[in-house]
């Protein structure tokens, strides 16, 4: 299988530096233009390539849903809502600036900034549930995707890091920051995917491939963000 996991286009939240998590901001004029890049490259890489996209899957949030649509007109794919590749919650963060944050709920932004305990931020999903929903997704997308399938999810940045664990085997989760309308591209199979270093299939580096990570190149020449950054 050929999976793409694509962030969304910046939002005005991510231009103002809020936190989101559920809560829904359109995309910024930047992230329009954003989108609007991406889906074109993505349609001349599947035209060099010979590929067709088998489906194309969106969190139901707006932001990832504005984005998908974009990338659902270019490449003449409908969308398939996933709810499972929805953004994280983040509870009394939600909407909020760091500055407000302050204001508003100082002993739970002390106690993050100390030691970064998501399950110390009240309302936010568990650590447990990110990593439990994230291997959902991978396993429902291997079980139901032939090896010569196309797939590209449209999903958030936050919870992305949870879908590379997943995908990618991990023991631990690791900590990336995924661009708005970065593209993380694997090649995969059902098998190779259940392979570990036990075996000399599990240590072949042919079998299972990362062809893209937080890839940006589409919007070379699109103004920098400002702002923030929070999902």
């Amino acid at each position: 299988m050929r999976l793409l996991l694509i962030r969304h286009a910046q939002t005005v939240a991510n231009h103002e530096g809020r936190w989101q998590g559920h809560t829904d901001y359109p995309l910024s004029d930047l992230g329009h233009e954003q989108a609007r890049h991406l889906a074109r490259a993505l349609a001349k890489a599947f035209e060099r390539d010979g590929l067709t996209p088998t489906v194309l899957y969106s969190s139901p949030l707006g932001r990832a849903q504005a984005t998908a649509g974009v990338i659902s007109a270019a490449l003449s794919r409908p969308i398939t809502t996933f709810p499972e590749l929805s953004e994280y919650d983040v509870g009394v963060f939600s909407a909020r600036t760091w500055s407000e944050l302050q204001t508003e709920h100082p002993d739970a932004v002390r106690d993050f900034a100390a030691n970064r305990d998501w399950d110390a931020v009240p309302e936010a999903e568990t650590l447990q549930s990110r990593g439990q929903r994230a291997a959902k997704v991978i396993e429902y997308l291997l079980a139901n995707h032939g090896d010569e399938d196309t797939v590209i999810a449209v999903t958030h940045g936050g919870f992305m890091q949870y879908l590379l664990a997943a995908v990618l085997g991990t023991r631990r989760v690791w900590g990336v920051r995924p661009e708005n309308t970065s593209v993380f591209e694997f090649e995969l199979t059902r098998t190779a995917h259940g392979e570990t270093t036990d075996s000399p299939e599990g240590l072949s580096t042919y079998r299972c491939r990362i062809l893209r990570f937080n890839d940006t190149t589409h919007l070379d020449g699109l103004a920098a963000p400002n702002g923030g950054d929070a999902d």
